[in-house]
Order: C-alpha cells, then structure tokens, then sequence
C-alpha cells in the first residue's frame, strides 16, 4: 500500500517489525526481501512517489521532480556536483540501467583490510543471483548499440583497448532513450517497479513524500523514527512516528550518515561521514561529419575497461563509457559562450559523448554545518587528477580513431583538440573550482563496514557497531570505491543484510 500524504490531515503513528528509509536500490530490495519473508515493513521515502504514466518524457518537468533540490548538492568549494534520485525508487527510476558485479579483486580486498567474512565473490554470487533474477538483469547485445557507443566501442576497438558490453535490467527496451528522465514504457526492472511493488503485495507500506527526522533507539538498539510529511491535507505540518524493532537506513551515501548525525547517534571514533568517494566523472565531447543522434536508444551499452587494471592494483584506474543528455542537459554540461557555444549547441546532432569515470583514491566527507544542512567535503587528489588527465587524452584518441573531426574538452572555457596527438590545454590547464565540472551519480563509503568499530561504523552484515538492530543498506557501507557502477553492488548487498535480519532478529 502507498499512502496518499495529500490525505493526511493529522499526525500518523505506525508500528512494524522493520522501518526501511530510503526506497532506492539498497531500501527497496532489503523491504522486498523482509516483506515477502513474513516481515511487516514501513518504507519511508522523502520523495514523492511518481508512477510511469507521469513520465512525460520532459526535461523541464522530469528533472525537477526526480532530482528534488536536496538530493543535487555541490561540494563545499563547488569542486564537484553530486546527484541522486529523490522519489519512489530512487536512483534506479532515472539510472541507465548498467549491471555490473562488484570485481572480485574489489571484494578479496575488502575481505583482507577489513576483517570481513563471507563477502569474496563465490559467497556473495547467490545473492548476485538472487536480486539479478529479480531484476531481470541480462547481457546486451549487438543490438542494443547506437551510434554513440558504437563510436566508443569502435575507436577503442581499433586502438586495441578492452571494451565489453555489460549487463542490464531492462525488458524488451523500444529504445525511446529517455532512461534518465523514467520509463514511461515500465521497462525498466528497477526498484520502483519491481521491488517496491513486491514489498507492497506481502504487506509493506509506502509512505512517501515523508522527510525522516530523526533514527529513534531505545536502551542502545534502534526503536523506531521520527519525521515530518511534506505534503498534507491543507498543507499544515503533520508528523509521522513509526515504532520498529529494526530499522534499516538506505538513504543513500550522503543523506544516510547526515541523518545519522541529525539523529545524534553514538560516533565515538568520528567514522561517520568520512570515507566519502564519489566516483567522480568528467563528459567529453566529440563531434563527427554524419549524424550520431545520441538520444535515440540504450544511452550505455558498452564500457572500456583497459584503463581499470584491479590484477595490478586494487586502488585508481578508470572507466571509460558513453553518456548522452537531452538538450537542457546537455547545454549545462557543454563548454564555452557566445557565438562558440551558439555552434557547438548547432553541432548537438552529430555530437557524441562519453565520460571519464574515475575510481577513486580520494576520500572526502560528509559533515553537518552549524544550520544543520549537509556539507560536502571532497577535494581530488594529485593521482586522480592524473588519472582523469590521461582519460581525456584516451578518449580523444579513441574518437579520433572513430572518426571524429574535433574533440572538446570538459573545461568551462571552450577548448577543442583537431587530431590525434593534440593535447592542448590539457596539462597546462589548471583544476579549479567547477572547471573542469566534476560530476557524481555513485557516491559511496560514508558509513563503512568492517570488523574493526574504531575504522568502521557498520560490521559486515551492515548492523551498526554502537546501535543494535539499526542496519544500513546501500552505498555507504562499501569500504572503497566499487570501481564499476555499482548499481548491483548495493543490490547484492542488502539483499544479504535482509536475509541476515531474517535470520538473527
């Protein structure tokens, strides 16, 4: 059941075995699990819930509501914008639907650094198998490649570069291209339409449009939340309690440990927050003689991965995939002004674009200020930078290898490369604020796993070290960066918190 908030015209006390925040890839699929295991859940979702038929399909309308205000923030400095789904679903209702397995090189190093048992790959592949069944997850094909992947797996392919078609959970995909603005065709198995949907035929109730206040605990174990609609019958302000003797927190890898903090829960090593990565990409541009038409069709279909090598080591490296937007979109992220932008803006139809997706070293943090609003700390590091400078060097060289006539580079100042070899402004081009423009989808690590309560705030069934029966469940327990998108990762993952919870509470 979904609660109707526009109804709501006095305060609402509920009372379940678990009370799951967040409805994303992490909150969704942990109350699936708990429902449909006999659990009774209360799902509590800040945004608003938002069905395919609402879709429209238009960025002036779409972006605004799936991207709320809160959920786009920029670093303190504004050295990187940070974006995340805010309604029923999450993320996952404007994702590119890319499914990838955490590496097993990734996973083995989590396991050895931090004392974590039972998260190598062979024991986590039942739960990869698990969500991925669910979520109808299946290898792409030829098929599924438009002109802008084609132009990326192509130069790579010519270059000798590594390149793969990953994974995806889509179902007979009519190839529309609008994956970042919701599917209004339900294509997409993601958490909206499938995991929420399966939470709510075993019983759970949606409660969106519902901002969580505060993480109740009683005698040291989690006892409930407390919050306020944000949306109510005659607009007056309405609270919401919801007594739980389990809470699973999935609000994602900035709003989750600021909500800790906002919550006043036991931080005695002051881990909470720290350890952010965020994946952090830059978008490169490349412009061809025929028509690329880039927003026709699957917008990630292929990923090179030449530059990852996780053999060698566990720590930087780089993906290189496609990426397009829309027209509003894309005229944020494209370069220059003036007469050069007004040509570039012309150029739309035969533009082709891909991004630099870094795994990162850096770690920043997520603190509260003096007014009590998130505050983003994160200021890239000398290895990643060099990683991202030479990504913009590889994916010149691969366009060029494809065909292109020009390549322009992600600085705020229009800066175009003419041939293979032309690096220009590239290394003398300085990093500074927004330029070039970092931005972030993946933020991950802010409330750690481990085994070890001084380095980490979860153990590795993402039960909290200082707080009984308060789990978390998505991209803030992962110890470091994923280095792929990690989508499935958070899936996985709850999954197996959930069937833990099952088990031992």
């Amino acid at each position: 059941m979904i609660l109707d908030t526009a109804t709501v015209d006095r305060d609402v006390s509920l009372t379940a075995d678990v009370c799951v925040i967040g409805s994303g890839a992490g909150g969704a699929v942990a109350a699936a699990e708990l429902a449909a295991g006999g659990r009774s859940v209360v799902i509590v979702e800040e945004g608003p819930y938002v069905p395919s038929a609402a879709f429209t399909q238009r960025e002036e309308r779409m972006l605004p509501l799936l991207y709320a205000d809160p959920n786009v923030r920029t670093a303190i400095d504004s050295t990187v914008v940070v974006s995340q789904g805010a309604v029923v679903g999450g993320s996952t209702v404007s994702s590119f639907c890319v499914c990838v397995r955490t590496p097993p090189r990734i996973l083995a190093h989590w396991a050895a650094s931090c004392g974590l048992h039972g998260v190598q790959i062979d024991a986590m592949a039942p739960h990869f198998e698990r969500v991925e069944a669910a979520a109808h997850v299946h290898p792409m094909t030829a098929d599924d490649l438009n002109a802008n992947n084609e132009k990326l797996k192509t130069g790579a392919e010519r270059l000798g570069f590594r390149a793969y078609q990953p994974a995806h959970n889509r179902v007979d995909c009519v190839g529309c291209g609008f994956c970042a603005l919701g599917c209004a065709y339900d294509r997409k198995s993601d958490a909206l339409t499938v995991h929420v949907a399966t939470a709510s035929r075993h019983g759970a109730t949606i409660v969106p449009g519902c901002r969580v206040e505060r993480i109740e605990t009683r005698d040291g174990a989690a006892s409930g939340v407390s919050g306020r609609f944000l949306r109510t019958r005659g607009d007056t302000p309405r609270a919401l309690h919801v007594r739980a003797g389990t809470v699973v927190l999935a609000a994602g890898a900035v709003a989750s440990p600021a909500l800790w903090l906002r919550s006043q829960l036991p931080n005695p090593y002051q881990q909470v927050g720290r350890n952010l990565h965020l994946h952090p990409q830059v978008v490169v541009g490349a412009v061809f003689g025929e028509e690329i038409a880039g927003w026709r069709g699957i917008p990630q279909s292929v990923i090179v991965d030449e530059f990852l090598d996780l053999e060698r080591s566990v720590q930087g490296g780089y993906l290189l995939m496609p990426f397009f937007a829309h027209p509003i979109t894309a005229a944020s992220l494209l370069p220059g002004f003036g007469a050069h932008y007004h040509q570039l803006m012309g150029d739309y139809a035969r533009l082709a674009l891909a991004t630099v997706v870094l795994h990162d070293r850096t770690a920043g943090d997520v603190e509260l200020d003096s007014s009590g609003r998130v505050s983003i700390s994160y200021h890239l590091g000398d290895e990643d930078r060099s990683d991202l400078l030479d990504g913009m060097r590889r994916l010149a060289d691969i366009y060029f290898a494809s065909g292109a006539q020009r390549v322009i580079l992600p600085f705020n100042e229009l800066i175009e490369l003419t041939h293979r070899g032309d690096y220009r402004g590239l290394a003398e081009h300085p990093f500074r604020a927004n330029d070039p423009l970092l931005l972030s989808y993946h933020p991950q690590g802010t409330l750690r796993m481990g085994a070890d309560k001084k380095r980490a705030v979860v153990n590795g069934w993402g039960e909290a070290h200082e707080v009984k029966r308060l789990f978390v469940a998505d991209a803030s327990i992962f110890p470091t960066s994923t280095a792929v998108p990690p989508q499935l990762s958070v899936m996985a993952f709850a999954s197996r918190t959930a069937r833990y919870i099952l088990g031992n509470t």
